[in-house]
Protein backbone atom coordinates (compact mmCIF):
# COMPACT_ATOMS: atom_id res chain seq x y z
CA UNK A 1 0.00 0.00 0.00
CA UNK A 2 1.23 3.85 -0.51
CA UNK A 3 2.63 5.08 2.49
CA UNK A 4 0.76 8.65 1.55
CA UNK A 5 -2.42 7.67 0.34
CA UNK A 6 -5.08 8.09 3.63
CA UNK A 7 -6.78 5.32 3.74
CA UNK A 8 -10.32 7.20 3.17
CA UNK A 9 -8.59 7.92 -0.71
CA UNK A 10 -8.44 3.62 -1.04
CA UNK A 11 -11.32 3.03 0.74
CA UNK A 12 -13.10 5.45 -1.23
CA UNK A 13 -11.78 4.20 -4.36
CA UNK A 14 -12.30 0.62 -3.91
CA UNK A 15 -15.87 1.19 -3.12
CA UNK A 16 -16.13 2.76 -6.26
CA UNK A 17 -14.77 0.32 -8.54
CA UNK A 18 -17.17 -2.07 -6.90
CA UNK A 19 -19.92 0.30 -7.23
CA UNK A 20 -18.82 0.28 -11.36
CA UNK A 21 -18.80 -3.25 -11.61
CA UNK A 22 -22.07 -3.81 -9.87
CA UNK A 23 -23.57 -1.26 -12.43
CA UNK A 24 -22.21 -2.66 -15.65
CA UNK A 25 -23.18 -5.96 -14.75
CA UNK A 26 -26.76 -4.73 -13.80
CA UNK A 27 -26.86 -2.83 -17.10
CA UNK A 28 -25.99 -5.83 -19.53
CA UNK A 29 -28.36 -8.03 -17.23
CA UNK A 30 -30.74 -6.75 -15.29
CA UNK A 31 -33.35 -9.63 -15.32
CA UNK A 32 -30.65 -11.10 -13.31
CA UNK A 33 -29.78 -8.46 -10.92
CA UNK A 34 -33.49 -8.00 -10.19
CA UNK A 35 -33.93 -11.08 -8.98
CA UNK A 36 -31.20 -10.58 -6.70
CA UNK A 37 -32.51 -7.36 -5.55
CA UNK A 38 -30.83 -4.87 -7.43
CA UNK A 39 -32.86 -1.82 -9.19
CA UNK A 40 -30.63 0.49 -11.34
CA UNK A 41 -32.84 3.66 -11.40
CA UNK A 42 -33.14 5.43 -14.77
CA UNK A 43 -30.76 8.20 -16.11
CA UNK A 44 -32.80 11.38 -17.82
CA UNK A 45 -30.68 11.03 -20.89
CA UNK A 46 -31.98 9.26 -23.78
CA UNK A 47 -29.63 5.93 -24.40
CA UNK A 48 -29.73 4.62 -20.63
CA UNK A 49 -27.81 1.12 -21.30
CA UNK A 50 -25.00 2.97 -23.18
CA UNK A 51 -24.05 6.12 -20.72
CA UNK A 52 -24.92 3.83 -17.36
CA UNK A 53 -21.97 1.85 -19.30
CA UNK A 54 -19.72 4.61 -20.43
CA UNK A 55 -20.51 6.50 -16.62
CA UNK A 56 -19.31 3.35 -14.96
CA UNK A 57 -16.06 3.12 -16.89
CA UNK A 58 -15.63 6.55 -16.32
CA UNK A 59 -15.98 5.71 -12.69
CA UNK A 60 -13.29 3.09 -12.75
CA UNK A 61 -10.88 5.27 -14.71
CA UNK A 62 -11.27 7.78 -11.96
CA UNK A 63 -11.04 5.28 -9.28
CA UNK A 64 -7.78 4.40 -10.41
CA UNK A 65 -6.64 7.59 -11.15
CA UNK A 66 -7.38 8.38 -6.87
CA UNK A 67 -5.62 4.84 -6.25
CA UNK A 68 -2.51 6.21 -7.83
CA UNK A 69 -3.18 9.48 -6.25
CA UNK A 70 -3.04 11.24 -9.68
CA UNK A 71 -4.12 14.78 -10.42
CA UNK A 72 -6.57 13.61 -13.57
CA UNK A 73 -7.76 10.87 -11.22
CA UNK A 74 -8.88 13.97 -8.44
CA UNK A 75 -10.25 15.89 -11.29
CA UNK A 76 -12.35 13.51 -12.95
CA UNK A 77 -14.18 12.57 -10.05
CA UNK A 78 -14.61 15.86 -8.96
CA UNK A 79 -16.34 16.27 -12.47
CA UNK A 80 -18.09 13.20 -12.08
CA UNK A 81 -19.67 13.54 -8.68
CA UNK A 82 -20.34 17.40 -9.92
CA UNK A 83 -22.51 15.85 -13.00
CA UNK A 84 -24.61 13.28 -10.55
CA UNK A 85 -25.08 16.12 -8.35
CA UNK A 86 -26.37 18.17 -11.48
CA UNK A 87 -28.26 15.23 -12.49
CA UNK A 88 -30.00 14.48 -9.00
CA UNK A 89 -30.86 17.61 -9.06
CA UNK A 90 -32.89 17.67 -12.18
CA UNK A 91 -34.70 14.18 -11.12
CA UNK A 92 -35.79 15.79 -7.91
CA UNK A 93 -37.36 18.95 -10.10
CA UNK A 94 -39.15 16.73 -12.70
CA UNK A 95 -40.65 14.71 -10.40
CA UNK A 96 -41.38 17.10 -7.72
CA UNK A 97 -39.81 15.30 -4.61
CA UNK A 98 -37.66 17.20 -1.79
CA UNK A 99 -34.68 18.53 -3.42
CA UNK A 100 -31.93 16.93 -0.48
CA UNK A 101 -32.17 13.40 -1.31
CA UNK A 102 -29.57 11.19 -0.77
CA UNK A 103 -27.79 11.22 -4.09
CA UNK A 104 -26.75 15.10 -3.66
CA UNK A 105 -25.77 14.15 0.21
CA UNK A 106 -23.81 11.30 -1.03
CA UNK A 107 -21.95 13.24 -4.22
CA UNK A 108 -21.66 16.42 -1.62
CA UNK A 109 -20.16 14.46 0.98
CA UNK A 110 -17.48 12.76 -1.77
CA UNK A 111 -16.59 16.01 -2.99
CA UNK A 112 -15.77 17.47 0.28
CA UNK A 113 -13.45 14.42 1.32
CA UNK A 114 -11.96 14.19 -2.38
CA UNK A 115 -11.70 18.36 -1.70
CA UNK A 116 -9.77 17.69 1.82
CA UNK A 117 -6.93 15.57 0.49
CA UNK A 118 -6.13 17.62 -3.09
CA UNK A 119 -3.08 18.50 -1.70
CA UNK A 120 -1.74 14.76 -1.41
CA UNK A 121 -2.53 14.12 -5.27
CA UNK A 122 0.40 14.77 -7.81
Amino acid sequence: MNEKRPILITVIADLFILAAMFSIGATIFPGYFNKLGFHMNPLPIYSNSVMNILLSLVLITAAVGLLFLKKWGYRLMIIYYIFFMLVNVIWCLQNGKVPLTSGIIFSFLIISNIIHYRERFV
